[in-house]
């Protein structure tokens, strides 16, 4: 069976369990938060399990199959987590990725074939493969993740670690701040999985970080993760970056002057126009005109923009011109290497910047 992180959560926790598992995918995110389901699931907190971890390139998969055969006499149940397992693949049925294993590998996917046919209902084993990502575009990497689910899918409970979706992850974020005892605002909550791209283990930590932060009765809003620098690296100028697109000097200036009353390092506001400046020069080369897909492109490039932001990314990247964009990023490289010489005021040079960036972009304004 296949199943999505979230659906083979909730199976879990509802206490249907199977005798395998194999996670599949890089979302550590979603690693952690089902194997510590299933230590409790289990009960650990009852001291009814007895847990072992092995990783295959250091220990033969027989030692683990003999593990899992035999009954513990310290606890009603057991449960393995085997790292590395992608060693196992067989040769049957395993694709071009499998083609090239040793025959060692077939002798050893038969020994999990076969105990997947009569397993030990007092255990539950975890077969772990982070070496393949499943929200990845190329065709080598779906040939591989296509490989696995051929060789495992009728062998255990196959649970896909991908990036959730847009919709998924903002709900993932009001339950995490809820059990943390704190409420999170809708926008808030937009903002920063966008910022972070999905990505749930940095969210995460920028959740803790928020909930210390706030009072238990507070709401965590936007302005939150501005002052606490959630997502600095991938961006919070929003202001600056939207008077820069909409061609108002004095707006940017003091959008410009408000980032640095924050204490924003220098690097990081000129990291993000740089950043603006990227994500219109992708936009525009790939004509996007509806905002699903541009949020998608932005994300496949690792240039993830909030959702209310992106009608006026696709209005200003519509109406640029491309060498004015270009001449831009050499202005920000500039920038960049006087930053760099250590100047008395970061403020001026950044101030020019944004000047001459404007007078690039909007020659008439």
């Amino acid at each position: 069976m296949r199943l999505p992180a979230a659906r083979a959560l909730q199976r879990i926790r509802q206490g249907t369990l199977s005798p395998g598992y194999l996670l599949l995918g890089k979302q550590i995110y979603w690693r952690d938060r089902i194997w510590h389901s299933l230590r409790e699931a289990c009960g650990q907190d009852r001291g009814a399990v007895q847990i072992a971890e092995f990783d295959l390139r250091q220990c033969s998969w027989s030692a683990v199959i003999a593990e899992a055969q035999a009954r513990s006499l310290l606890a009603q149940r057991q449960l393995l987590l085997v790292r590395n397992a992608q060693g196992l693949l067989s040769a049957r049925g395993g694709g071009k990725e499998a083609a090239s294993q040793p025959a060692t590998a077939t002798k050893q996917a038969d020994l999990l074939s076969a105990y997947f046919r009569d397993p030990n209902p007092d255990s539950i084993l975890v077969l772990e493969m982070m070496d393949v990502d499943l929200n990845s575009e190329d065709w080598r990497e779906r040939e591989k993740v296509k490989s696995r689910l051929e060789s495992f899918g009728n062998r255990c409970d196959v649970i896909l670690l991908s990036t959730p979706g847009f919709a998924e992850a903002v709900e993932l974020v009001r339950e995490a701040v809820a059990e943390r005892g704190r409420a999170i605002s809708t926008k808030a909550a937009q903002q920063l999985v966008s910022l972070l791209d999905r990505e749930m283990g940095r969210i995460q930590m920028e959740i803790d970080k928020l909930c210390i932060y706030k009072e238990e009765t507070g709401t965590i809003e936007v302005e939150d993760l501005d002052y606490l620098g959630a997502g600095a690296v991938v961006g919070t100028q929003l202001p600056l970056t939207e008077a820069i697109g909409s061609g108002n000097t004095p707006q940017a200036l003091e959008a410009l002057a408000a980032t640095a009353d924050r204490g924003t390092y220098p690097p990081l506001i000129l990291a993000e126009v740089t950043r603006y400046l990227r994500q219109l020069i992708l936009l525009r080369e790939n004509r996007v005109r509806e905002p699903q897909l541009a949020a998608k492109l932005l994300w496949t490039a690792k240039l993830p923009a909030p959702q209310i932001a992106l009608p006026k990314l696709l209005e200003q990247a519509k109406h640029s011109d491309g060498k004015a964009m270009l001449q831009g990023l050499k202005l920000a490289y500039h920038t960049e290497l006087a930053l760099r010489s250590s100047p008395p005021d970061s403020g001026i040079i950044l101030e020019q910047l944004v000047i001459r960036l404007i007078r690039s972009l909007h020659p008439t304004s």
